[in-house]
């Protein structure tokens, strides 16, 4: 726990340093108006959350000459630290996945996921939701996956059980951007109330 809470902070602040290097306003706006964030020039958030939700589509899905922010940073920035480093090679590998909470340990600290999409099974590290999950819930989220652990990129979509067969039909009609924009608008009207920490 004491390694997972130490990159759990560095990559909070790395993530602020991407934005504060890359973000601008047309990433933003980008960004706002294909999750419907954005109105006349304007945000308009319900919450803090769709703040967080904003920024991890802006890093991860918001591309430019064929890369997104977290490329961009790796490659002119590079990590300032083991730590850093080790995370941008991860995040830059991280794609959005669809899972299935088969396995909860408390203790540990832990989630027992199945991909699906994609065939793999995934542990992941999450204080809040190892506490929180229910077993059969499903999970839009960004696998990191790191060498002694698995964490989200810090947004995730959990829905009700019974939506399961229509989320997998729902994964092949859009690109990963799309997707993910039509993922979180879903999650907003039929999703489970998640906190972003």
């Amino acid at each position: 726990m004491k390694q997972y809470r130490r990159y759990r902070k560095v990559g909070r602040e790395l993530n602020q340093k991407i934005i504060e290097t890359l973000v601008d306003d047309k990433i933003l706006e980008k960004a706002a108006r294909a999750l419907g964030l954005g109105k006349n020039h304007r945000l308009v958030l319900d919450s803090e959350d769709d703040l967080s939700v904003l920024m991890d589509f802006a890093l991860y899905e918001v591309r430019q000459r064929g890369k997104n922010l977290v490329e961009r940073y790796q490659e002119e920035k590079g990590g300032s630290n083991r730590i850093e480093r080790d995370l941008l090679a991860s995040m830059v590998k991280a794609g959005t996945g669809l899972f299935k909470v088969e396995g909860i340990s408390s203790q540990r600290y832990s989630l027992e996921l199945r991909g699906l999409v994609e065939e793999r099974k995934v542990i992941l590290t999450d204080i809040n939701f190892s506490q929180t999950m229910i077993q059969g819930l499903v999970v839009f989220f960004r696998p990191i996956e790191l060498a002694e652990f698995t964490m989200t990129s810090g947004v995730a979509f959990v829905f009700p059980e019974e939506m399961e067969r229509g989320l997998v039909a729902r994964w092949t009609r859009w690109d990963q951007a799309e997707r993910y924009a039509r993922f979180f608008k879903l999650s907003k009207s039929k999703g489970l109330s998640t906190l972003y920490v």
